[in-house]
């Protein structure tokens, strides 16, 4: 989970100096994989981790847009938040399903 809300605040604030949160959280969930050796375990913490991290950081600007969303100026990118929104929160889901299927699953023996 942490691997995957480090990956969600770096991707949000990767151009504010977040890329070092980014590369770490990915340091994290490939050290996962490599430990696990291919199982799924883990993962849809890190899926939802890193899609709530994001969407939860971008709530704000969905819910309350910025002045240039009515004026169209160029400066603007709504439709760009409003779709890494979108992305982060299918990203979140799909971690719950996965989560979800791993939790039905019977133990290996």
């Amino acid at each position: 989970m942490i691997s995957g809300v480090l990956i969600g605040i770096g991707f949000f604030s990767a151009f504010s100096g977040g890329i070092l949160l980014l590369l770490a959280g990915l340091v994290i969930g490939v050290t996962l994989f490599i430990r696990r050796r291919g199982r799924r375990q883990g993962w849809p913490a890190l899926l939802y981790g890193a899609g709530i991290a994001t969407a939860l950081l971008l709530l704000p600007y969905i819910l309350q847009p910025p002045p240039c969303a009515n004026g169209g100026d160029a400066g603007c990118y709504q439709a760009f938040t409003i779709g890494t929104f979108a992305v982060a929160i299918i990203v979140a889901l799909a971690g719950l399903a996965f989560a979800i299927v791993e939790l039905r699953r019977p133990p290996r023996a």
